[in-house]
């Protein structure tokens, strides 16, 4: 099974995995206030962050290591684990329909407290 982690850089170290992406070079929806208050589980945050520069080459080496290796483990970054790495993450999942996968967001529920 395919496990797709989202984390923040903030909260500690990457989860183990395979590969890890460092997010946190695209664009951050944090810095526009009329995004603040969503998450990457948010069709405007999956929007935003889709168009940021550098989200395409992420995506294809990320959804190249997952159907390579149907136990892979990969692992997106940013700073709080709450928009482009939750994004990121349930954006390639949504591509990966036919493979068995979870998706995981390590910190997000340390936002949301």
């Amino acid at each position: 099974m395919i496990r797709l982690i989202s984390f923040g850089y903030r909260d500690g170290p990457p989860p183990e995995a395979h590969h890890v992406f460092d997010c946190r070079k695209l664009a951050n929806p944090h810095n526009e206030p009329g995004l603040r208050a969503y998450d990457g589980r948010d069709a405007c945050i999956k929007t935003f962050v889709e168009h940021s520069r550098g989200y395409s080459d992420i995506h294809v080496k990320a959804r190249f290591y997952a159907t390579e290796d149907p136990n892979a483990i990969i692992a997106f970054g940013c700073y709080g684990g709450r928009h482009r790495s939750v994004a990121v993450a349930e954006l390639l999942a949504m591509t990966l329909k036919y493979y068995p996968h979870t998706v995981e967001h390590r910190d997000l529920k340390k936002v949301e407290a």
